[in-house]
């Protein structure tokens, strides 16, 4: 029996987050489906005001270090940005369907994962269960936290060095190099509550 996760979300805090796709399928990084995830949450991080130290982007989950002067407005960017992109991938599974070589098939995405049948009905989950969030507000641990996500590329064997990984925020910090996600300072409200270092 699984453990039921309880996710809290803290004023100033930064918050770890793992969001994992439904039964591991390596689907992230097709590139209409990294579209997706680019262009919602850069958008929904502007209307949340969500600022992004860190964030990688692994074949089938993701880590994010995220923070904002409120708690609630980090809970409805990652429900607006998970529902936003589930629903996208969605239609592009149902418009790709009629191809006889659709991209997640080239892929070797397996579309029926996502698809289960409950009270009769058949439902559409992109996403497994909900993301598990750490809030943290301890320098050392924040800092920590960051190596660990831009370094899960190497731990996975994917590449020898994390700055070779495109998909994470590492090529900002070591470079000052523009990524696709937009890496935001720290809001002032955060910092000053946020014991330095």
């Amino acid at each position: 029996m699984t453990r039921d996760w309880k996710n809290f979300y803290l004023d100033c805090y930064f918050h770890h987050i793992t969001g994992t796709v439904h039964q591991w399928q390596p689907a992230l990084l097709i590139p209409q489906i990294t579209e997706f995830i680019y262009d919602e949450y850069n958008r929904l991080s502007i209307t949340w005001g969500i600022s992004t130290p860190g964030y990688v982007i692994m074949p089938e989950h993701f880590h994010l270090l995220i923070t904002s002067i409120s708690g609630n407005k980090v809970l409805k960017f990652l429900h607006g940005f998970r529902r936003s992109v589930s629903g996208k991938v969605r239609r592009l599974i149902e418009s790709e369907r009629a191809k006889p070589q659709d991209v997640f098939h080239l892929n070797e995405i397996e579309t029926n994962a996502f698809y289960y049948k409950t009270a009769g009905k058949s439902e559409f989950r992109f996403w497994k269960e909900k993301p598990r969030v750490f809030p943290m507000n301890f320098w050392p641990d924040i800092r920590k936290k960051l190596d660990y996500i831009h370094y899960n590329p190497v731990r996975r064997g994917l590449v020898n060095l994390p700055e070779e990984w495109s998909h994470s925020s590492i090529r900002a910090h070591l470079f000052e190099e523009r990524t696709r996600i937009i890496i935001g300072t720290v809001p002032q409200d955060v910092a000053e509550k946020t014991p330095p270092s």
